[in-house]
């Protein structure tokens, strides 16, 4: 059974913080980086993260643009993912919701009508892994081909 709830207020002052520390990335690596997140933006950043190869930053407290070292894996997820996610809810008119379904708990971006979820973190995560550098974009207009169906 798959169960929705709106986010805590501790939920969404830690999707804040993440977004602080996006913006703090999206800076490091696009210096020209105004502030408004776009999924072109988030590919760029992804990518040039990617291609980094100093040393991984250890305490994600202390990161700013700035910071030599390179954001870690945790730090690109949580922050890259956050962003995305305001990307989508700007975009579409969507909700950060909480879901809890056969595979656990997730922070999840939800739009109602017609009924579509999505995964930021996972997406982010998932592309970590794989090294797989496109794909804000195509995931984006999926879930726009999937919301004007209906």
């Amino acid at each position: 059974m798959t169960t929705l709830r709106d986010l805590t207020e501790d939920e969404y002052n830690v999707i804040a913080l993440y977004s602080d520390l996006a913006y703090s990335i999206c800076k490091k690596y696009v210096p020209e980086f105004e502030g408004t997140f776009t999924a072109t933006l988030l590919s760029q950043v992804f990518a040039l993260w990617l291609a980094d190869e100093t040393a991984y930053i250890e305490d994600s407290d202390s990161f700013n643009s700035s910071t030599l070292e390179r954001p870690n894996k945790k730090m690109i997820e949580l922050a890259l993912g956050s962003a995305y996610g305001e990307v989508l809810n700007t975009e579409f008119k969507s909700d950060w919701k909480h879901i809890t379904d056969e595979y656990g708990q997730e922070i999840c971006i939800r739009h109602e009508n017609p009924e579509y979820t999505t995964f930021p973190y996972t997406i982010v995560q998932k592309r970590i892994v794989s090294q797989e550098t496109v794909f804000f974009e195509p995931i984006m207009a999926t879930m726009k081909y999937n919301i004007s169906k209906n």
